[in-house]
């Protein structure tokens, strides 16, 4: 299992500081498992800032999947959750099912849907605040690039969409940066991860709690999606 086998991960990375970490993982294995492509967000940082017992089993990816069920099941989903995670699970649908506008993606359906296809990992693993420190995020990505470059290796995505945190993987990583699309004097980018025998994508993107226009940001991925297609990089 793949959450079981990112907690030992983290257990041994960690030992009597374990109860310090917030941990990662994909929401529903099953079905992660058996979508295309398989996609993982890697954010900086989860805002919690009362202590965790990991022991007490919970889990980011825990705390999704329930809000998951809830907005399958027609259950108001949780705002606290929802206010970075609506869009990331509209972003997920879409790359998967295909794009709409985010008037009719925004629906719980189909976040819950998008949310139940993905995985996440943030590259700093304590709680953090509101507005991230990025110098903690920089010293823990380096710090820990064994540790997080696992989590990738563990959940084997297709395609990762960094949420402001391109510059930190691929610095770390030691991955090229390759231009994909510009627009507004903004340039996306994407480097090439190899893991498990084959090749995956990381994607430089909004971090999905951002506040910009919903629909321009879906119709920059749905560009972005078309040229990685269209260069042979993802599966048409």
């Amino acid at each position: 299992m793949i959450n079981e086998t990112l907690i030992a991960l983290y257990k041994d990375y960690y030992g009597d500081r374990i109860n310090d970490v917030i941990p990662c993982g994909v929401v529903d294995e099953e079905t992660y498992s058996s979508v295309y492509p398989k996609i993982v967000f890697i954010l900086r940082e989860a805002h919690m800032r009362t202590p965790y017992k990991i022991e007490s089993g919970w889990t980011i990816p825990k705390g999704l999947k329930r809000n998951a069920d809830m907005g399958l099941n027609n259950v108001p989903m949780e705002r606290k959750y929802m206010n970075t995670w609506r869009q990331a699970g509209v972003w997920a649908y879409a790359i998967i099912n295909g794009f709409d506008t985010y008037h009719v993606l925004r629906r719980p359906c189909y976040v819950a849907q998008g949310l139940k296809c993905m995985g996440m990992t943030n590259l700093k693993k304590t709680g953090g605040k509101a507005s991230a420190n990025w110098r903690e995020i920089s010293l823990h990505a380096k710090r820990d690039k064994e540790l997080w470059q696992k989590e990738l290796e563990i959940m084997n995505p297709d395609l990762m969409l960094c949420g402001g945190t391109y510059g930190h993987v691929v610095s770390n990583l030691g991955l090229e940066r390759n231009l994909l699309y510009k627009a507004d004097g903004k340039g996306y980018y994407y480097s090439l991860f190899k893991a498990n025998g084959k090749q995956s994508i990381i994607l430089s993107f909004w971090h999905p709690n951002n506040r910009r226009n919903r629909n321009e940001n879906l119709n920059i991925l749905k560009i972005l999606m078309e040229k990685l297609k269209a260069e042979g990089l993802l599966r048409a």
